[in-house]
């Protein structure tokens, strides 16, 4: 099995809690300093399809994140 982690992608459920401190905050985290967006989730996925690019690809977890993930190390 593989996975996605997805960052920070506004949409309408969280659009409520997105306060401009809590925006300031993830983009302070964020070196790609922006939200993402639904289009690099299906790049991200669409690797799968493709059987002789990820025919050895087992137990991954993909972060779309902006780089989120990497500034917590």
């Amino acid at each position: 099995m593989n996975a996605i982690r997805p960052g920070f992608f506004p949409a309408e459920q969280n659009r409520k809690i997105l306060t401009e401190e809590r925006v300031a905050n993830i983009m302070g985290h964020t070196p790609m300093k922006r939200f993402g967006e639904s289009a690099e989730l299906v790049g991200a996925a669409s690797t799968w399809h493709r059987p002789r690019a990820s025919s050895f690809v087992t137990g991954a977890i993909i972060s779309v994140d902006g780089g989120y993930t990497a500034m917590t190390i």
